[in-house]
């Protein structure tokens, strides 16, 4: 069981270190030649497909992050009616969404962060960008349903 659950985080780390990675590389890409500084792989021409193979990329490893942690390729609340509960006003919810909301205001900060750094052409400062907006989303989705995925 420790072992399954070893892979789950390796997974997890993997898949979301790939998304970063092919994030911060495409937004760098689609921002043309203002943020190229070495163009090496970069030319106008190759440049449509090379943010959509970025992006591709990028959902192939949260796609890989998700079925680690949770084994499933969709979740299986997504196939089913929203069910109506009473939110109960205790310290445990106020945590809860505490916890939301600061997971929310990393992603934001996140998303700030990597458009100065990809206007900077500075690959590995647009990925803390990434890693704080992946971040942030694994936190509010952590702290509403328990998971991080």
């Amino acid at each position: 069981m420790a072992e399954i659950r070893q892979r789950a985080w390796i997974g997890l780390v993997l898949g979301l270190t790939i998304t970063s990675i092919s994030l911060s590389t495409g937004f760098i890409w689609a921002c043309g030649s203002t943020c190229v500084v070495d163009p090496g792989l970069w030319t106008p021409d190759r440049q449509p497909v090379l943010v959509f193979a970025a992006a591709l990329t990028a959902w192939w490893g949260y796609l890989l992050a998700h079925v680690a942690w949770t084994g499933t390729l969709v979740d299986q609340s997504a196939h089913h009616e929203a069910v109506e509960y009473e939110v109960e006003s205790d310290l445990g919810t106020r945590v809860q969404q505490s916890g939301v909301v600061l997971g929310v205001s990393i992603l934001v900060c996140g998303m700030v962060i990597g458009v100065v750094y990809i206007r900077n052409g500075n690959h590995l400062l647009t990925n803390l960008g990434g890693i704080l907006f992946l971040g942030g989303f694994v936190i509010a989705h952590f702290m509403e349903t328990g998971e991080p995925l």
